[in-house]
């Protein structure tokens, strides 16, 4: 059932949240490396395992996205397959609340965001590894420490797919405790290796994510950090029931100080149906465990992401239920196995009426929301339609994809209402820049980039392209100071010398211009570009009367360049000229005839000057 209700995402293609840096445009796909799979940080997370295993799709398949989404749906259903085993040992074997629970852990319409979408390999594979850990850490307790460190391996292997899997020793302690198994003495010390992993993974975390700008703490005080995981969570338990209304981006109230003073009725409600549903689950847990364990599991496994801390600009992800949905279920589940005749059975229709009606509802939402995933427009079409005039994501990305599909009028209205609901992103303005550019637009992409770096004063590729609006418009001097304060900021940043060797050419100040085209070249010797760059600096040689330096670029020019290269007469003409003065008749009058040949034309006086 569960491949079933995926069958849909295999037609899927990327989307430009996200896929484009873990593969479309990751570099280290293109030319890995072990150094490269191993500390790449992407997006404040560091996941070697989850990178190599999109690296072995792109090797599989390139850029084409069937490979990729055909791994995420292998393992989903073979983690689906896990929570049978899990719950079934767990619980000493009840099979309905083993079928039950990985059937609805399969087709949960939740889940769909985890599988459907290539960028969260990193859930299903960290659940992979988080699941077998859970398994033979059950077995351990019967068999022994070689279990024990086979758990291990499992964690470390989990933990390096996503770092959400940090909490697993907590959950350990969990299961030592339903199984009532004293924790105390050689159940905690075992931990201690677990812990270690945790604390390391969890720093080296929490520094990614402060690197990238993910950690908004200081936007919101703590009683509205609590208001919003208190909203967060009673979200994530009506949505588990249920699941519509799903969107991509469920965002956070607007961080103004208006806006932020005038929360909603619901994000004051949120903690009292926390409080007394916390209640209801102790009073229920005096005499049913499995209750409290469904629930604290649920709780230990998304605690991380309840914006206590505020880590992006989301109130609550799909994503984020994959592994903590396994405690709720559970919890509902358990009471399908309670023996006829039990005080608990009395449960069983209703909770079997729900799971019956639920099926078909969950699976056909499941069908339904993969298709959203197909590609970028369809996507954010139906984010944007879920919160409407709320997600500056979302007209971002839809305006980089009409960007990108040649609707350049569709894109500037989605940047410019992004614009509207923050006006404070480098990277928006940036985008409507180049936009513009592209438009001929000059001035008002002039005044996009003057945004970038009054936001970002180091922000290299705005003054880079404010620095080519500046010559566009014919201010070399302004375009000159860009090009500079970009090497000051980044003497290695190759089109600054060579964006400035030109404007130092309309200058004239050709001395200028050939140190800059030297030290361009210098830092990318082997850039097939190199080959206009020699041309060009060339030409300022001829201006400074250096023929022979002159002659040494376009021979470098002409034997770099293929023979299909348009230009390619236009620089065998160039290293005539420079024979020439050089007294060099014979070579020079070679080059023209190699002009001619390729169809190029060749004034008559100067062929018969040279004796032609």
């Amino acid at each position: 059932m569960t491949f079933v209700a995926y069958l849909p995402s295999l037609g899927n293609g990327f989307l430009n949240w996200d896929d484009n840096f873990y593969v479309t445009e990751n570099p280290v796909l293109t030319h890995p490396t072990l150094h490269g799979l191993l500390t790449q940080n992407l997006g404040g997370n560091y996941h070697p395992l989850t990178m190599a295993s999109l690296l072995l799709n792109y090797k599989i398949s390139g850029l084409d996205a069937g490979s990729y989404h055909w791994l995420n749906l292998l393992f989903h259903i073979a983690n689906t397959a896990l929570v049978f085993f899990f719950v079934r040992k767990l619980s000493g074997g009840r099979l309905w609340t083993s079928v039950v629970s990985a059937l609805f852990f399969g087709i949960h319409p939740m889940h769909v965001e985890s599988v459907a979408w290539i960028s969260e390999r990193k859930d299903v594979l960290y659940a992979f590894f988080y699941l077998i850990a859970l398994l033979t850490y059950l077995r351990s307790m019967e068999r022994g420490w070689v279990w024990l460190l086979a758990t291990w391996g499992a964690f470390v292997l989990s933990a390096a797919s996503k770092p959400a899997a940090v909490v697993l020793p907590i959950t350990l302690l969990l299961i030592d405790w339903f199984r009532k198994r004293p924790l105390r003495g050689t159940a905690l010390v075992e931990k201690v290796p677990f812990f270690l992993v945790s604390a390391a993974v969890g720093a080296l975390t929490f520094l990614g994510q402060k690197q990238v700008g993910a950690v908004h703490s200081e936007l919101w005080t703590p009683l509205q950090r609590i208001l919003f995981a208190s909203a967060g969570t009673v979200m994530y338990v009506a949505k588990l029931f249920v699941p519509v209304h799903l969107a991509a981006v469920y965002p956070l109230p607007s961080t103004s100080a208006a806006a932020a003073s005038r929360l909603s009725p619901f994000f004051y409600v949120a903690p009292v149906i926390v409080v007394l549903g916390l209640a209801v689950v102790v009073w229920l847990g005096r005499k049913a465990r499995p209750v409290s364990f469904g629930v604290a599991f649920f709780f230990i496994n998304i605690a991380l992401v309840l914006q206590l801390v505020s880590v992006g600009a989301a109130l609550m992800s799909e994503r984020y239920t994959y592994v903590p949905y396994i405690g709720l279920i559970l919890a509902l589940a358990w009471w399908l196995d309670e023996p006829k005749g039990s005080p608990r059975a009395r449960l069983n229709p209703v909770i079997a009426g729900f799971f019956v009606l639920a099926t078909p509802f969950f699976f056909a939402q499941t069908w339904n929301r993969c298709h959203v995933f197909h590609d970028p427009l369809t996507f954010w079409n139906d984010a944007l339609a879920k919160y409407p005039g709320k997600v500056v994501d979302g007209y971002y990305n839809r305006g980089n994809w009409y960007g990108k599909i040649g609707q350049q009028e569709a894109a500037l209205a989605d940047y410019n209402r992004a614009l509207d609901l923050n006006a404070g992103i480098p990277r928006i303005w940036y985008n409507k820049g180049l936009l513009l550019a592209q438009m001929n637009q000059n001035d008002s992409a002039l005044v996009a980039f003057d945004h970038v770096v009054e936001l970002d004063p180091k922000h290299v590729d705005a003054l880079n392209n404010r620095g080519a609006m500046r010559y566009r418009k014919g201010d070399l001097a302004g375009a000159v100071a860009d090009f500079s304060r970009i090497l000051e900021i980044n003497p290695r940043y190759r089109d600054a010398y060579l964006n400035r060797a030109v404007a130092y050419s309309d200058l004239k100040q050709y001395e200028k211009a050939v140190a800059d085209r030297k030290q361009g070249i210098d830092l990318d010797p082997s850039n097939p570009g190199n080959i206009e760059e020699y041309d060009l600096m060339g030409e300022a040689l001829q201006h400074l009367g250096r023929h022979v330096e002159a002659v040494a670029a376009f021979d470098r020019a002409i034997s770099g360049a293929p023979a299909s290269q348009p230009r390619l007469a236009a620089y065998y003409f160039a290293r005539s000229v420079s024979r020439a003065a050089l007294g060099d008749r014979a070579g020079a009058l070679s080059d023209v005839r190699e002009v001619q040949r390729r169809g190029g034309n060749v004034d008559p006086k100067y062929l018969r000057s040279l004796g032609g």
